[in-house]
């Protein structure tokens, strides 16, 4: 499997994107090591199941309580799975997994007009959308690269790192209601820019990927309402949303050893939405 033996961590992978990308990372051989937030402990049994698959093993499955805009959760949180996971004692029941992947997929978004925008709202975009993705990226940067000089000790060529950060099409259009979601959006594009600029050449590739509204059961229920779904798809040219197993696809593509020259990019899983 193209993945087998490596470590992939999803910031948000009990949502309805980030299972569907960690469901296919799975399927390549992936171990997978979701970061959750707070107020998701209480249905993450639940959540798990849904995402992932309500029978079978789950022991491939690594779960951990994270609140990515802290600084000190993310490290205890990537502390915890580095003894667990990527340098496991030697009667841990796990075996040894190289951190390879780390897919930005946790998310914020509320709508207000621009001029009543509370501050604490603009915060809030920033902090989950543009300062969580970068500590998270820090984080395992130092990781991997860590790991990276054990394995060339070893005489064994490491994995490469592959960063991918979900976007959004509101970070090259502005969409209306959408001010603080937008600028926190086209900032992830700047930040994933200087990751690949500053990382590539010590292995590490950072891209993005802006989708359209993907079509969740969160998104079911926030377009739920006919006329202003319709009115949204007519901006773009495929008349459709984007299904998570697409958006997935792309995530999956970025994370290939073949893609090891697209560095800095983002692809956009939009229909044509930014193209008019």
């Amino acid at each position: 499997m193209a993945f087998a033996r490596r470590l992939a961590i999803l910031p948000g992978g009990l949502g309805g994107l980030g299972s569907s990308i960690g469901q296919k990372l799975r399927q390549q051989g992936a171990r997978i090591a979701i970061l959750y937030a707070p107020f998701e402990a209480a249905r993450r049994d639940d959540l798990l199941k849904s995402g992932y698959g309500a029978s079978g093993n789950l022991d491939d499955i690594h779960t951990y309580e994270c609140d990515i805009t802290s600084p000190d959760s993310v490290q205890t949180a990537f502390s915890s799975l580095e003894k667990q996971i990527i340098n496991p004692t030697s009667s841990s029941p796990y075996e040894r997994a190289f951190p390879s992947i780390l897919i930005n997929t946790a998310g914020y978004v509320s709508l207000s007009d621009m001029e009543i925008t509370p501050p604490e709202e603009t915060l809030k975009h920033l902090a989950v959308n543009l300062y969580g993705p970068m500590l998270c990226s820090q984080a395992f940067a130092r990781l991997f690269f860590a790991a990276s000089k054990t394995a060339e000790a070893s005489l064994s060529p490491p994995p490469p790192g592959r960063i991918v950060s979900i976007s959004s099409q509101a970070a090259h259009a502005a969409l209306h209601r959408h001010g603080a979601y937008c600028a926190s959006k086209a900032g992830l594009l700047g930040l994933t820019r200087s990751m690949a600029s500053e990382w590539g050449s010590r292995g590490i590739t950072a891209n993005t990927v802006s989708p359209t509204v993907a079509w969740t059961d969160l998104a079911r229920k926030a377009w739920g309402e006919t006329t202003v779904r319709d009115a949204f798809l007519a901006n773009i040219p495929t008349g459709k949303f984007a299904l998570p197993e697409e958006v997935a696809d792309s995530v999956l593509f970025l994370c290939q050893d073949s893609s090891g020259m697209i560095n800095g990019a983002d692809i956009r899983v939009d229909g044509g939405f930014t193209v008019r």
